[in-house]
């Protein structure tokens, strides 16, 4: 794979001449480590509607007597347990013995367990200090929510390999894991610098096919399943802009997109309702956590009650949610 910079005079495009990016040594495994644990929104972009919360780094995982040491943890908004194995170059066959060693220490973990992992893991972040996981997954993926939302965490497991290449065996493996219900990705990544010394970084998602089925239990047979061809973000907005459409004030809330949508798409899945609607509203706290794909679409006016966002009225604001000059 090839990556270009478009390098263009002013505003006219079409005079642009593309620019080779050309990969450059560095220490991938270590530093693209660190970059994915400040950015873990990338493992699932394709998505555009889940994000990661990480709750451990290098945690020591005992396994038959042996020490084992998942590069990453996380949780994302379900509950669910995000293992993440990060390796340089060419991802060995190995690789998936690794992380199913892991992924049967991790399916055993308790709430409580899980607990201990994340509060160690945060000592060293003053914002969640003190916090229990049920606290801080709470705040990060469900804020507008007054009273304590009940989480079963742990119910699945989401398993990622990550590598600057991956051979078709281990891609044969990975589906064929998939079809037993093992919830598996790839994701490959390349890093490229210019002359200029700045940094770009490429990534492919190899999706766990089985994750993509929707479930149809307790669903009637008539009702319209959401395939995944319209992105979320369009879903929403288009929720929006009909709700707002029979709307007086201008103003909608939360509960009216979710049962908007839930009405059309019954099996749609609510929490992704509620993280792109954060990750568009320009002012909401917990914008900062879905950085991929933002568009400035929203402005919270209180609570879970939102409007339209107006540029011109409501200022400039970047990705942290944070009003700027």
């Amino acid at each position: 794979m090839a990556l270009y910079r478009l390098n263009y005079e002013k505003d006219d495009l079409s005079d642009g001449v593309l620019e080779k990016a050309d990969r450059q040594d560095i220490d991938y495994e270590r530093d693209f480590e660190n970059w994915l644990e400040n950015s873990p929104h990338i493992l699932l972009d394709n998505e555009e509607d889940l994000n990661i919360i990480w709750i451990g780094r290098q945690v020591t995982a005992v396994y038959e007597d042996r020490y084992k040491y998942p590069d990453l943890i996380g949780i994302d908004a379900e509950g669910n347990v995000v293992i993440v194995e990060l390796k340089k170059g060419k991802a060995p066959r190995e690789v998936i013995a690794q992380i199913l060693e892991y992924a049967a220490w991790a399916e055993q973990l308790t709430y409580e367990q899980l607990n201990i992992i994340t509060m160690k893991y945060f000592e060293r972040k003053n914002e969640y200090l003190g916090m229990e996981l049920s606290e801080i997954h709470q705040k990060i993926f469900y804020p507008d929510v007054d009273e304590s939302i009940s989480i079963t965490f742990n119910n699945r497991l989401r398993l990622f390999i990550v590598a600057e290449e991956i051979s078709n065996t281990i891609k044969d493996i990975i589906f064929y894991l998939n079809k037993f219900g093992i919830d598996m990705s790839f994701l490959k990544y390349d890093v490229f610098s210019n002359e200029s010394g700045e940094y770009y970084v490429s990534t492919e998602i190899e999706e766990a096919k089985s994750s993509m089925v929707k479930s149809t239990k307790n669903s009637s047979s008539n009702s319209v399943r959401w395939n995944g061809d319209e992105p979320i973000k369009t879903v929403v907005k288009n929720a929006v802009d009909t709700i707002l459409s029979k709307s007086s004030d201008g103003q909608f809330t939360m509960k009216e997109v979710i049962d908007s949508i839930i009405i059309k798409y019954p099996d749609f899945n609510k929490s992704s309702i509620r993280c792109q609607l954060y990750s568009d509203c320009v002012n909401h706290n917990s914008r900062k956590y879905y950085k991929s794909g933002q568009m400035d679409y929203y402005f919270q006016i209180q609570g879970t009650t939102y409007r339209l966002y107006e540029k011109n009225k409501d200022g400039n604001w970047n990705s942290e949610g944070q009003q700027i000059n």
